[in-house]
């Protein structure tokens, strides 16, 4: 096993800065979070979780309490389809698979295509704990060029001609962690080039329903689709605890997954799964979604009013179209790293850019705010704390 291989192995097998940050904030509920991406608990919905549960139970008996299909449970894999269809990837339920969280769509993925010393391609910045996945089975995680606009079409042909990458990892609409989507030029170009390679790219597209303007923009798999595993999530849009992932497959992709995941786990809860089409399947599933992007569009807005109110010149920030996210750069002599205890200790949580870097030598300059939990009101004293300890 190569240093490289054995170090991203021993890495993966610490807690990371986002971990940490869970574990800290649910220690200190007085500090104003902008670190962890998850949904505002507020908006979290028991009462209809309650009642799909119990419309799930009337419709499907016993059945929704049963061992299942690996696969999925046959009412959420139409719903799922219908879901796909929506968003332009025209696929029979056959080709859907439903995991337990996005998360566990990757890790099925991974544990299919990568080996020790395997590479994956990734874009920069990109998904901390996708990289951690990655180094877990043995891999190494190679960043490639990115811009505003995602990765680098030129760069990512030069990487695929220099390694054989199990896959390329993307997160082209509303990336964690800055926010930016690529546009629909730059996916045409991105999928010209994994077909020319015939390689895999796996898109994920777990915040594309949190959309607060704009039009939405095609799927990569929509301009390859034999060669993209696609991976969404209703952890966004229903509640993160039901574990609801829904993946995409190639063809010679989904029957390893599915035999792989029957020793892990078997399948996905059938009693989640069916509470997950009771959602998707009747009116109040788009209701609580425009709940959703309205309370969050308005925090965005609040983010990034504040930011030109109180951070000092030579800081930039992104003014995303959707998603939970809005990246910060500063100076280049700016350490947000050195910034997160001091911050911690006004009451203010945010991560550093650096934890979204795959190389050691990741700028420093950077931080990620994730507004989406952080209550409307707190939203500005909180930037405000924050840009003083940036001046």
């Amino acid at each position: 096993m190569s240093t490289g291989v054995a170090l991203g192995r021993e890495t993966a097998m610490r807690s990371g800065p986002i971990d940490d940050a869970f574990a800290t904030l649910a220690r200190r509920p007085d500090v104003i979070s902008f670190a962890v991406g998850a949904p505002d608990p507020a908006l979290l919905p028991g009462e209809l979780v309650a009642s799909l549960a119990a419309a799930a139970i009337a419709k499907y008996g016993s059945t929704a309490l049963q061992y299942g299909l690996t696969q999925g449970f046959p009412p959420l894999l139409e719903q799922a389809r219908i879901l796909l269809s929506g968003r332009g990837i025209g696929c029979s339920p056959e080709r859907v698979h439903i995991a337990t969280g996005g998360s566990g769509a990757l890790h099925n993925i991974c544990m299919a295509l990568l080996y020790t010393g395997g590479v994956v391609l990734v874009e920069t910045p990109t998904y901390g704990p996708a990289v951690k996945v990655f180094r877990s089975h043995g891999a190494l995680v190679v960043e490639v060029a990115s811009d505003a606009d995602g990765i680098l079409p030129e760069a990512l042909d030069s990487a695929l001609a220099h390694h054989d990458p199990a896959f390329v990892y993307l997160l082209p609409t509303f990336q964690n962690p800055t926010g930016r989507t690529m546009s629909a030029a730059r996916r045409a170009r991105v999928a010209e080039v994994i077909t020319r390679h015939r390689a895999l790219v796996v898109e994920d597209d777990v915040y594309t329903d949190l959309r607060y303007r704009g039009e939405p923009v095609p799927t990569l798999w929509s301009f390859a689709p034999d060669r993209t595993a696609y991976i969404t999530s209703l952890s966004k849009t229903l509640a993160p605890a039901l574990r609801i992932g829904i993946t995409v497959l190639p063809d010679d992709l989904l029957e390893p997954v599915l035999a792989l995941k029957q020793g892990i786990d078997m399948q996905t809860s059938a009693f989640n799964q069916a509470i997950a089409a009771e959602f998707l399947g009747t009116p109040v599933g788009s209701a609580h979604l425009s709940l959703l992007v309205e309370s969050y569009a308005a925090k965005l807005n609040t983010v990034v009013t504040a930011l030109g109110r109180y951070l000092p010149s030579g800081f930039s920030w992104t003014e995303p179209d959707g998603g939970m996210f809005v990246w910060v750069e500063g100076p280049a002599d700016f350490d947000a790293d050195m910034l997160v205890a001091p911050a911690l200790n006004r009451g203010v949580a945010f991560l550093p850019g650096s934890a979204f870097f795959a190389a050691p030598d990741a700028p420093r300059n950077a931080l990620r705010l994730s507004f989406a939990t952080v209550p409307e009101h707190c939203i500005e004293p909180g930037i405000e704390l924050l840009a003083g300890l940036c001046a």
